[in-house]
């Protein structure tokens, strides 16, 4: 399987005091796996393995952490839309 395969499901970017936290839910046909982005940053290898082993992914993880993060940004972007106070 490749990662271009999974969804990227269930995002809640939650902010506290400018401390941002973001979890989401990564999604295959037939399983997921609950994931923290505090996991992701900074390249984490043990995470990003641990993420290839369990989809049996068969990108590089240089890939497995380009693509989530590029699905987690476009997931975003999609629940964002909501504008509050815009006419006030």
């Amino acid at each position: 399987m490749y990662c271009k395969n999974l969804k990227v499901v269930n995002l809640n970017i939650t902010e506290d005091f400018y401390v941002y936290k973001g979890i989401f839910q990564l999604c295959s046909s037939d399983k997921g796996m609950e994931i923290d982005l505090a996991d992701l940053s900074n390249f984490n290898e043990r995470k990003l393995k641990e993420i290839k082993n369990f989809f049996d992914l068969q990108d590089s993880l240089c890939d497995i952490y380009r693509i989530i993060m590029d699905k987690v940004m476009d997931a975003a972007k999609i629940q964002s839309r909501v504008i509050e106070n815009y006419s006030y």
